[in-house]
């Protein structure tokens, strides 16, 4: 699957008309692939439909109209596009205390570059995906949201996809260590991101 240009709508008052419908069906699509791991992180799986309403959101609120502008924002997007043997979430770090963010970001600094997946005790570790300006050769600070990719080899892509090979979501931090077990519709939902070709 892939972000087009063809299918992003540039003309605001087209997509203000559409937007509180599209916000309602992707919604739905988000919660099925959202899994919280311990209190403070949230994972939200990305796929073509998540990607593609974000895009048409970002050129919706810039009010882009240039198919060139469009196309520099779904390239931005689509770095995070789930192929064959790649799962790709959003992170969360959930902070509710404003007057704290900042000393319990240092507590957790590091923390993107402590997750991995565990299937059937195969351990896939979570790459960090770098910003379009950052430099991927530099570990990035920890901030409150993060974007990370899985690897899987053959044997564990296959795995995963056998609902009855247990998978869990795994963050291991010194100041935080949680782990949550990717089941039911989450599964069946990232299981056929691992249908695709690529």
């Amino acid at each position: 699957m892939a972000l087009n240009v063809a299918d992003i709508i540039t003309d605001p008052e087209v997509y203000s008309a559409q937007r509180p419908g599209a916000r309602t069906r992707i919604l739905s699509v988000r919660a099925e692939r959202r899994i919280r791991v311990g209190d403070m992180l949230l994972f939200e799986f990305e796929n073509t439909q998540t990607l593609h309403y974000q895009v048409q959101e970002m050129v919706y609120t810039e009010r882009l109209r240039d198919s060139s502008d469009v196309a520099h924002e779904i390239d931005i997007y689509a770095r995070l596009l789930p192929s064959s043997h790649t799962l790709t979430a959003t992170v969360f770090i959930e902070l509710d205390v404003l007057e704290t963010v900042r000393l319990e970001l240092e507590r957790l600094a590091g923390v993107q570059r402590s997750i991995r997946l565990e299937v059937d005790g195969i351990p896939v570790p979570a790459e960090e995906i770098p910003g379009p300006d950052e430099d991927p050769d530099v570990l990035s600070p920890t901030v409150s949201v993060h974007m990370v990719r899985f690897t899987l080899s053959d044997a564990a892509r296959d795995a995963f996809r056998d609902p009855a090979v247990p998978v869990e979501l795994v963050v291991d931090h010194p100041a935080y260590n949680e782990a949550t077990p990717i089941t039911g519709a989450t599964r069946t939902s990232l299981i056929a991101d691992l249908a695709l070709r690529g």
